[in-house]
Formats: structure tokens, C-alpha cells, sequence
């Protein structure tokens, strides 16, 4: 339990960390701040390599998803004028943050794809409109339109790094010297 704990509070306060930096015009610092969260995350993690491995890879799709519908108009991201990069630090820090949930709080989702599917369908979009609501980023002109491509993206998104989890996955559900179940 309170490996869980410690998930999903670094999970959620990074979340929070990159959308507050966002909306407040420091999005380099909350990125930063996140990634500092993600760090220990993996000092924290049993099994360092799956996790870096399925972070690594949710923040490449991420950053492919997100780049695609941001092109496409439906939202656009804040950002700092001096970061080099077409999406802000945070967009990237936020997937792999995410990634994180797959072998510990989540790990009770392995292979239930559909599932998983439908929880990204409703979660997805969620937490783009949170994100919005609060001010990181904005919906292009159909926001509704968003909202379902959003549900469809996140509908294929989250099954397949569930998927990528199992692949990765050796060890999870419990951090070093903290307890907890272990596969």
C-alpha cells in the first residue's frame, strides 16, 4: 500500500508540477520539477531498466501523438519562448511521468487491454480538458472535436504501453526497501 502511495503521489504532483508551470508561465521550471520527481522515481523503482525503458518509449509515442494533433489544430501547448523544441519540456516529462504508473499503481490493469482501452478513452481526454481548464494549454477552434480524437487516441495510447509494460515488466509493484507485492 504504501508503495501505491508513493506512485501516485509522484505521479500526481509531477501531473501537477507541469501543468501549474504551464499555466503560471514557468513551464521549463515545472517540467524540471517533474523530471527531478521521475528521477526519483527510478531510484526509488525495482527493476531500473523496465522502467526506463517503458518511459522512454511513452514519452517518444507521446510526443508523437501530441506533436500530430497539435499540427492538426486541436490544442496547443504553453511553452517557454526560449525552449527549442516544437512541444514544451513538460509535454515530454508528463508521458514518461505517466509511464511510471504501468508496473506499480496500475499494475492490477496487466493484459486487460480492453480495459484499459476504455479507461484511456475516458482518462485521456479528462485530463487534457483538467489541463486546459487550468490554463497549460488551449483547444483549437472544435473543441469537442478534440475531445473525441483525444478519446480515440488515448482508446489505442494506453493499451498499448499497457502492453509495452508487460513486455518490460520483471518486477513490479513494489520500490526498493519499501515492500509491497512483487512478481
Amino acid at each position: 500500500m504504501t508503495t501505491l502511495l508513493i506512485n501516485l503521489s509522484l505521479y500526481q504532483v509531477g501531473w501537477f508540477c507541469c501543468v501549474f508551470g504551464a499555466a503560471w508561465g514557468h513551464p521549463l521550471v515545472g517540467g524540471l520539477l517533474a523530471l527531478l520527481l521521475a528521477g526519483l522515481h527510478l531510484c526509488l523503482a525495482v527493476g531500473r531498466r523496465a522502467e526506463i525503458c517503458l518511459m522512454t518509449s511513452a514519452c517518444l509515442i507521446g510526443v508523437a501523438v501530441d506533436s500530430a494533433q497539435q499540427a492538426l489544430g486541436l490544442f496547443a501547448f504553453k511553452t517557454d519562448p526560449s525552449w527549442p523544441l516544437w512541444l514544451p519540456l513538460w509535454v515530454f516529462v508528463i508521458w514518461a511521468q505517466f509511464a511510471t504508473l504501468f508496473h506499480y499503481a496500475l499494475w492490477w490493469l496487466s493484459k486487460r487491454y480492453l480495459l484499459a482501452a476504455a479507461l484511456g478513452m475516458l482518462g485521456g481526454p479528462l485530463a487534457y480538458w483538467a489541463g486546459i481548464r487550468i490554463g497549460a494549454a488551449t483547444f483549437g477552434p472544435e473543441p469537442v472535436l478534440s475531445l473525441v480524437v483525444l478519446g480515440l487516441v488515448w482508446a489505442c495510447v494506453t493499451p498499448g504501453l499497457l502492453w509495452l509494460s508487460d513486455q518490460t515488466a520483471r518486477k513490479r509493484g513494489a520500490y526498493r526497501g519499501l515492500g509491497g507485492p512483487v512478481d
